[in-house]
């Protein structure tokens, strides 16, 4: 029989894990202890699990082609059209169904990888996707969001586009999203 944790690491600091986003001695000792105990390796799995599905299923960054097919096929609940410093606010989807959240007006013609930044708005990171599909000449981003993302998500965030050249990255646009949960 095992003992309950005592100390169960929170859902945010695994997925900050599973993001790569912890400082080497934070990740070493998150793996040790996650490593020693059941209950946290399984909600590691699980969540490492979700995400992999989630990825599998429906990237969080879409191609156009690929929101057109999830627009014709129902899969689009709405489509939250944002302009650079835009803030909105946000209604999760139903389960099953994506809010699509359309990042425009961003200077990228001559940009040729971007990754975008995940920030609470009072700017800490929250994650990073890297060379992320985007349409320089309409300077848009499409960002697919899940209902089940708000058990994993801080519910506020702020989407910034980053262009890299090299070693050299340029914040080039930010847009607001605050999400709410239900339906609006």
């Amino acid at each position: 029989m095992t003992s309950p944790c005592t100390a169960p690491i929170t859902a945010e600091r695994l997925l900050d894990y599973l993001l790569g986003d912890l400082p080497a001695p934070e990740e070493e000792q998150l793996e040790a202890h996650v490593f020693a105990c059941a209950s946290c390796a399984a909600q590691a799995e699980r969540l490492a699990a979700l995400a992999a599905a989630v990825r599998a299923a429906i990237p969080p960054i879409l191609t156009r082609s690929r929101l057109d097919a999830l627009e014709s096929g129902g899969a689009v609940a709405h489509l939250n059209v944002m302009s650079p410093g835009g803030v909105a606010e946000v209604f999760y989807p139903p389960p099953g169904k994506l809010l699509v959240h359309r990042l425009e007006g961003a200077r990228l013609e001559a940009c040729r990888r971007l990754d975008v930044a995940l920030r609470t708005p009072a700017g800490e990171a929250i994650g990073r996707l890297d060379d992320v599909p985007f349409d320089a000449p309409r300077g848009e981003v499409l960002v697919a969001c899940q209902s089940h993302f708000a058990e994993l998500f801080p519910h506020d965030v702020v989407f910034v586009l980053e262009t890299v050249s090299g070693r050299d990255r340029s914040e080039v646009a930010s847009y607001t999203v605050l999400h709410r949960p239900g339906a609006g």
